[in-house]
């Protein structure tokens, strides 16, 4: 039997390491002062430069490629979303 195909499920283990990786990295890459980062901050109005260096800097604070195919808008809604695309679209780094 060939095995189902579907929505990819988030590694549960690598999405809580996404999550608190950015809450040092949002301070850093926005060069300014953020509290309380949590899954529910929302990233709406960050810039695209912003978001693609957030996205560079996960990417080697986790030792992982992130694949940005079919990265859109909706998957920086906030920081649970971006933790879920990311929990789902990684290939270990190079």
């Amino acid at each position: 039997m060939e095995p189902e195909t579907g929505t990819v499920q988030p590694d549960a283990d690598l999405r809580g390491r996404v999550v608190d990786n950015l809450r040092g990295l949002i301070p850093r890459v926005l060069k300014r002062e953020v509290t309380d980062v949590d899954e529910s901050m929302t990233l709406v109005g960050v810039s695209s430069t912003d978001l693609l260096a957030l996205l560079l800097e996960l990417e080697d604070s986790l030792g992982v490629e992130i694949s940005a195919e079919d990265l859109d808008r909706e998957d920086f809604a906030t920081v649970g979303a971006l933790a879920d695309y990311v929990s789902r679209n990684t290939l270990p780094a190079e």
